[in-house]
C-alpha cells in the first residue's frame, strides 16, 4: 500500500480523499511524495555509511578513515574488498600481523606476497672525536645492543707524535692500549680484530685486540698517552723534567659500528609490487597510520 492510500484511509470518507480528482487528494498526494523521497534520501545517507551498499565518492571517504586510497581506475568491487580487509585487520593496530596485512591490502595483493617486516633495523654508525692526552667524553651506541666498534687512531697535528696511546671505556673498566709510537701521516685501524699501522701487522704490539664495549647506555671514555705522566702540574711538576699542555698533540679518533635502530622498524617490499612511486607514498600513509606512537616506520623497496 502506497504511503498516499495509508494517509488518505485515515480521513472520513466525505472528504473525498477517495476521489483522485479532488483537492485534497492532491493535497495528500504532494505530501506523500514528498514523505517518500526524505525516505529515500535517509536510506541513501545510511547506505553511504556501510561500505556493503557505498559507492563512488562514498566509498573514498570510507577508504579516507583507514588511509587506503583507491587506485587509479580501480572499480569499488574491488575497493571495497580491500577496504573490508583493512578493518578486520585495524583492530590488531600496531602488530606485525596487521601491518604487513595493511600493507598487502594497500597494495591489493595475496596474503602470501613477500613483503618483509624488520624490526630494529641496523644501519653503520660512527662518531669522530679530536681529543688531546686527559680528554674524556660520553657516548653510547644509540642501538637496542651494546656494541664493539672498529677504532681508526691518526695525528692531526703536523710533525707529531704520540707514544702509548690509550683508549678506555671507564665505566666498562675496559681500554686498549698501542705499545709504541705514531707519527703524523700514519694510522692505526684496528678492525675485526686484525691490527695495523699504515697497513702493517702490528697485533703484537696492543695490550687487546679488542676495543672497549660501546653500551647501550651513555658511557665515560678516555684517551691518555705516555706523555700525560710528565705533563707539569702546580705543586707537582719537577724543574726541567716537565712539559706544558700547550705542545700536545691533537689525535683524531674514528669509532664505526653496527647500530640496531631503537623503536624502528622497516618493512621491505619487492620492487616488482609496486605500480610506481604513487604506490610508495601510500603505502607509507598507511604504516603510519598504523605502527605505534613513538615508533619510526621505514618502507624500502629491494
Amino acid at each position: 500500500m502506497s504511503r498516499t492510500q495509508r494517509i488518505a484511509d485515515r480521513f472520513p470518507s466525505f472528504y473525498k480523499v477517495w476521489d483522485s480528482r479532488s483537492r485534497i487528494f492532491k493535497v495528500v498526494s504532494a505530501t506523500a511524495k514528498r514523505l517518500d523521497e526524505a525516505d529515500r534520501d535517509l536510506v541513501a545517507i545510511l547506505r553511504s555509511h556501510w561500505l556493503d551498499t557505498a559507492f563512488g565518492g562514498d566509498l573514498d571517504k570510507l577508504g579516507a578513515v583507514f588511509n587506503i586510497r583507491r587506485k587509479m581506475d580501480e572499480p569499488d568491487s574491488r575497493y571495497r574488498d580491500r577496504l573490508k580487509r583493512a578493518i578486520v585487520e585495524f583492530k590488531g593496530g600496531g602488530t606485525v600481523s596487521a601491518v604487513l596485512t595493511s600493507l598487502r591490502m594497500a597494495l591489493g595483493v595475496p596474503e602470501d606476497a613477500p613483503i618483509n617486516l624488520v624490526e630494529n633495523p641496523p644501519i653503520e654508525a660512527s662518531k669522530t672525536l679530536r681529543v688531546r692526552t686527559g680528554d674524556s667524553w660520553v657516548m653510547s651506541s644509540d642501538s637496542v645492543l651494546d656494541a664493539v666498534p672498529s677504532l681508526t687512531v691518526s695525528v692531526e697535528t703536523r710533525d707529531a707524535e704520540i707514544t702509548n696511546p690509550t683508549i678506555a671505556n671507564l665505566d666498562a673498566d675496559e681500554k686498549i692500549t698501542f705499545n709504541g709510537i705514531i707519527k703524523s701521516g700514519e694510522e692505526l685501524r684496528i678492525e675485526d680484530g686484525k691490527i695495523t699501522l699504515n697497513g702493517v701487522d702490528v697485533t703484537d704490539r696492543l695490550s687487546t685486540t679488542k676495543v672497549p664495549t660501546l653500551l647501550r647506555k651513555v658511557s665515560k671514555w678516555s684517551y691518555t698517552e705516555l706523555v700525560e705522566e710528565v705533563i707539569g702540574r702546580f705543586d707537582v711538576a719537577t724543574f726541567d723534567k716537565s712539559v706544558f699542555a700547550i705542545g700536545i698533540p691533537t689525535v683524531k679518533l674514528v669509532l664505526k659500528w653496527t647500530a640496531y635502530q631503537p623503536a624502528t622498524f622497516e618493512v621491505q617490499i619487492p620492487a616488482g609490487l609496486l605500480s610506481g612511486r604513487s604506490d610508495l607514498s601510500i603505502l607509507q600513509e598507511v604504516v603510519d597510520s598504523i605502527k605505534a606512537a613513538g615508533v619510526k616506520a621505514m618502507v624500502k623497496v629491494i
